[in-house]
């Protein structure tokens, strides 16, 4: 699908060889499944959370994961939201992300203008910029070191700031 990172013709390229791509993919699906099986929820993530609910704003996870991975992990991590909507890729993780947000847009009965995407990866930001969405970067433990020049704006943590502060750097 255009728009989308396929992991596997990525290594190809660089190995100059034919891979298993199945193989890689379920080495990749399994590793994947015990790193999130360990990852925290990050700090702030709660409260700004509950900002929006107060704000009553809507609110929407958008991700190339699946969803029975997506409540599993927020069950893991005691996340209990009420999301006006989770768009997933389920079994097309190399979908366009920018796809993705633009169909939670549209769910969410938004002007993709008026939205707020929160992303920890470079690609994340472009996928959110792609579909004209606002997009603050909150670099994780392996992006950290990443460039996010596309970002709206990059926090080094949500729990530094209010959601009426992220609101007004977003939008200058």
């Amino acid at each position: 699908m255009a728009g989308a990172f396929d992991a596997v013709a990525h290594l190809e390229r660089l190995s100059g060889t034919t891979v298993d791509r199945e193989a890689v993919i379920a080495r990749r699906t399994k590793r994947k499944a015990e790193l999130s099986a360990r990852a925290p929820l990050l700090p702030g993530v709660r409260e700004r959370l509950g900002e929006a609910r107060q704000r009553g704003m809507k609110t929407a996870i958008v991700t190339r994961n699946r969803d029975d991975r997506v409540r599993a992990q927020c069950e893991a991590v005691g996340l209990a939201h009420d999301w006006h909507a989770v768009v997933c890729a389920n079994e097309e993780p190399t979908r366009d992300k920018a796809v993705l947000y633009r169909h939670a847009v549209a769910v969410l009965g938004v002007d993709a203008g008026q939205a707020l995407a929160f992303e920890d990866s470079p690609s994340g930001v472009h996928s959110a910029k792609q579909a004209g969405v606002l997009c603050a970067a909150v670099p994780n433990e392996v992006t950290r070191g990443a460039a996010f020049d596309e970002a709206d704006l990059v926090l080094s943590s949500l729990a530094d700031y209010s959601l009426e502060q992220v609101l007004r750097m977003a939008s200058t």
